[in-house]
């Protein structure tokens, strides 16, 4: 071989060797880590949270010497865990967890995971407890609400038992339209409750034929550990549609015992022969056990305009079952039809109603309203002295187009005790007849003398000078508010509310309340529960509102609003904003019956197409750092 030859063989060789070289450097991996690296908290993590708080989580590695930091992971068993953020930290350094606005319950458990960077074998978790405000609501509550489902008008009223912390223990409920009455256990579900009091409502029934798939969801506004207003809405995880929206109440139960005595009653809905707007009222006299002989008892009904004043009514009452429900079986004067209205004591004055004899068709109507008992007051309401005082009404029900709720009206007026009304205004509106009412009344009254209570009312509009509305009141006693039934009279329009004792002036309107609305347009209705904070000094209010938006849920959206100086007689004027009303925002009129409750009626629908009527009261703020 000769020199040359050798010379290149030896500079190839080189040339190969040191291109080895640099491929097996690129190739190598990290060092392996020391074998005594580790990962701990410190601070060792809270076990439970808030959902309205956050939690700081700190871990620090050591013995690593690459200083690569910690990466966090953030698990849980539902489709909503939080947030954790950031998702790397240096050692030593804090990522901030952050719950979810809603849980399935009252709580949820994540997990959280702390991994060394340099080798993710090294690691450290926690489970941490997310809890809501579930305790707020612990027992027995009636709940009712009203609405419309693909037949038309419908009624929904039961006994729910909520065990304080989110979950359902029991209960029964009985759902009546214009095809059907049925009465069913609530076998389970659960609740929320959030830290402004917004929340959830969930019941399991064994009917698939209600609910979506006999699952109801409602949400909810927490207004004190007795009351919450609720409203039907879906669950957008359950692909079967219920095709239902309602609005009400529910109501802590209070030792239930069998009705006795006097009960001024008021019910409103179809009519199932005529398919037409019916309401009745009256006082049902159980002046023996389980029995209303007619004597002392009285009532009322308009039937699409057809009205049939100061009939009888006679019937029994059963026992209470073990969730408190009654059945009335009554018969009265204005039709031949046997009428069962199902009753749902909550405590020993107030008894929410549903009818319950309409059943493929067959019955006298679907209907449902309210009892007010009379207790030592029975019988003693012989005279004009009887009535007397303020008083703020709010009527729901319907004109006589005979669409579903299509009349709202809420008012002011006194009653002087010698058969005069005065100092009367009254805002209303006639969806269906697209007919408003605003307008100044004076009249007459007059207590029925035989001492049921029965209070009817003759009024005329001041501007002008036509009939108002003819407004029959029955009369409680012991300082519980007359409940009153609208009749046909000169309005065009019928249904059933309460007339609440007015407060004295001067009349505040300032901190945090729960709000009801009912919306509706030619028959379709919108439903929605609402937490707002007022402030008084700058006369705005703001919140966020939970719709059922034609039978989808639309939640979390912002409610706005501005009101004017609040007069002696507690009604005053003001504007209300959500992107979901049919006008951007809505003129509306609030009725104050004390400074924590109130009605508010919309007053521009003949621009808006809507119909517009609320209920708001006071809440209870649900833990003391909580809006």
């Amino acid at each position: 071989m000769g020199r040359w030859t050798l010379w290149f063989f030896s500079v190839a060789m080189t040339a190969f060797l040191i291109g080895c070289g640099d491929s097996k450097t690129a190739q190598n991996a990290p060092p392996p880590p020391p074998s005594n690296l580790s990962i701990a908290f410190d601070p060792a993590p809270p076990g439970t949270l808030l959902i309205n708080a956050t939690a700081a989580l700190t871990a620090v590695v050591s013995n690593d010497s690459s200083n690569a930091g910690v990466d966090w992971s953030l698990t849980c068993q539902s489709s909503s865990c939080g947030s954790l953020s950031p998702l790397h930290t240096s050692s030593g350094a804090s990522a901030t967890y952050t719950p979810p606005q809603n849980l399935p319950g009252n709580s949820q458990t994540v997990n959280i995971v702390a991994f060394a960077t340099a080798d993710h074998t090294t690691n450290t978790a926690t489970v941490l407890t997310v809890t809501a405000f579930g305790s707020s609501l612990k027992g027995s509550y009636v709940f009712q609400t009203r609405g419309v489902d693909e037949s038309g008008a419908y009624q929904f009223a039961g006994v729910v038992v909520l065990d304080g912390n989110g979950g359902i223990t029991s209960g029964e409920q009985t759902y009546s339209n214009q095809l059907q009455s049925v009465t069913d256990p609530i076998t389970g579900g659960s609740y929320f409750i959030g830290p402004d009091g917004r929340g959830t409502l969930t019941l399991d029934t064994a009917n698939q034929n209600l609910g979506q798939l006999g699952i109801e969801t409602f949400s909810l506004v927490f207004i004190s550990g007795s009351q919450a207003l609720i409203a039907k809405v879906d669950d957008p995880n359950n692909q079967a549609a219920s095709n239902e929206t309602s609005s009400g109440s529910m109501d802590l139960q209070d030792n239930p015992t069998a009705p006795t005595g006097g009960y001024a009653f008021v019910v409103s809905g179809t009519d199932i022969a005529s398919l037409s707007p019916t309401a009745f009222g009256g006082v049902l006299n159980i002046d023996s056990p389980k029995t209303i002989s007619g004597a002392g008892s009285v009532t009322d009904q308009d039937v699409a305009g057809s009205v049939t004043y100061g009939g009888t009514v006679s019937g029994t009452v059963s026992d209470p079952d073990s969730f408190g429900m009654v059945r009335f079986n009554l018969t009265a004067s204005f039709t031949s039809a046997p009428i069962e209205l199902t009753g749902y004591i909550v405590d020993a004055v107030h008894i929410k109603l549903i009818e319950s004899d309409n059943g493929s068709g067959a019955g006298f109507a679907s209907t449902a309203g309210v009892a007010i008992g009379q207790g030592a007051a029975t019988g003693s309401f012989t005279g004009n002295t009887s009535f007397s005082g303020n008083f703020v009404f709010g009527i729901f029900g319907e004109d006589l187009s005979g669409l579903p709720a299509s009349f709202a009206s809420a008012g002011v007026f006194a009653a002087d005790g010698n058969g005069n009304l005065t100092g009367g205004f009254n805002d209303a509106f006639l969806a269906g007849l697209f007919a408003r009412v605003h307008d100044q009344f004076i009249g007459t009254y007059s207590v029925d003398a035989s001492g049921t209570g029965r209070v009817d009312s003759f009024t005329t509009f001041r501007s002008h000078h036509r009939p108002g509305p003819e407004l029959i009141f029955y009369l409680t006693g012991n300082g519980n508010p007359p409940v009153v039934l609208a009749i046909d009279g000169n309005l065009g329009a019928l249904g059933q509310g309460t007339a609440y004792p007015q407060a004295a002036p001067p009349f505040s309107f300032n901190g945090p309340y729960g709000v009801g609305i009912a919306q509706s347009s030619f028959g379709s209705e919108i439903d929605s529960t609402s937490q707002l904070t007022v402030d008084g000094a700058a006369s705005t209010l703001s919140g966020i509102v939970d719709t059922n938006f034609f039978f989808s849920p639309v939640p979390n959206t912002p409610l706005t609003g501005t009101f004017n100086a609040i007069p002696d007689n507690g009604r005053f004027d003001g504007e209300l904003s959500n992107e979901l009303f049919f006008l951007p925002t809505l003129s509306v009129e609030y009725y104050l019956i004390d400074s924590g409750h109130g009605f508010f009626v919309e007053t521009d629908s003949l621009n808006s197409g809507e119909l517009t009527f609320g209920y708001f009261a006071a809440r209870t703020r649900v833990c003391a750092e909580c809006p």
